[in-house]
């Protein structure tokens, strides 16, 4: 948390209540989150609008007028929340602070004041994320540095052939290479264990044995996986525990729970040091 539907969801946000909006001022109270920026404040964002919000895997792009854009990487415990005018809010990305709660929070890193009432609170409890504000020319190569592969679900989405392509040189385990970001951008923890989960294969399963039927439904599940995420503006998950909403999600934060598919229990275990989850009925080894 957040993962890519956690993040689109802001982006949606960004631009549904702060395009052509004016930042008025702007607190950043952990200055360490600014980092490999070449600008010492976000001081040069004041007076000018947000002219649109972009994202490429988990991170944000922000485009301001003048020709600036600003970078947001959420990590693991990043949350956007934008108030207007004291009362409406709309929050998104990790659930601690409380939405529904007072702000700022302690864990309140950054905040952004808008012309005509609008407050936008960066937070982030375990300070790992992180802002990054150049010019808009730079943007571009400076995310393209982090080496993502193709974005796993959208228009412009992995083709079923690359995927097979990028999976059959992997003989780590089909979780592990999943989470890899540059075998394909924007998948994290929560969706793969769906999406595997939804194609009927078992986490541990070294990447290149995977079958060409199985591969199929794999690259099916993912985009699945990542737009029932959009749709509910990411899977609600607190402290380890899943709250599914219509059924979603199926297995992760669900250890001993009844698998929606076969009602046998979810099981929990460790692959590659992550928390996994999945049904040894419906995917077995």
């Amino acid at each position: 948390m957040p993962e890519l539907p956690e993040v689109e969801t802001i982006r949606r946000l960004v631009e549904r209540h702060l395009v052509g909006r004016a930042l008025e001022t702007v607190e950043v109270r952990l200055p360490k989150l600014l980092r490999d920026s070449p600008f010492p404040s976000l001081d040069p964002l004041l007076g000018r609008s947000i002219t649109g919000a972009r994202r490429r895997a988990k991170i944000l792009i922000v485009d301001w007028s003048g020709d600036l854009s600003l970078l947001v990487h959420f990590k693991l415990s990043g949350q956007l929340a934008i108030e207007h005018a004291g009362t409406d809010r709309v929050v998104a990305g990790h659930p601690v602070p409380d939405p529904h709660g007072p702000y700022p929070h302690r864990a309140t890193h950054v905040i952004f004041g808008f012309a005509g009432g609008n407050t936008v609170y960066f937070s982030d409890v375990r300070q790992f994320g992180w802002l990054r504000l150049m010019p808009t020319a730079r943007a571009e190569e400076v995310v393209e540095s982090f080496g993502f592969g193709p974005e796993a679900v959208g228009h412009d989405s992995i083709e079923l052939h690359d995927m097979a392509a990028r999976l059959a040189r992997r003989r780590i385990a089909i979780k592990t290479a999943l989470l890899n970001q540059q075998v394909m951008a924007g998948l994290g923890n929560i969706y793969v264990d769906e999406a595997l989960h939804r194609a009927a294969i078992h986490p541990g399963r070294p990447a290149n044995l995977l079958r060409p039927a199985e591969l199929v439904r794999l690259h099916a599940a993912i985009s699945w996986s990542l737009e029932r995420g959009i749709e509910q503006g990411g899977a609600k998950i607190v402290h380890n525990r899943a709250y599914p909403k219509d059924g979603f999600p199926q297995v992760h934060g669900r250890a001993g729970e009844p698998c929606v598919t076969c009602s046998a229990p979810i099981t929990k275990i460790r692959v590659g040091a992550r928390g996994t989850y999945f049904c040894h009925r419906c995917q077995p080894a």
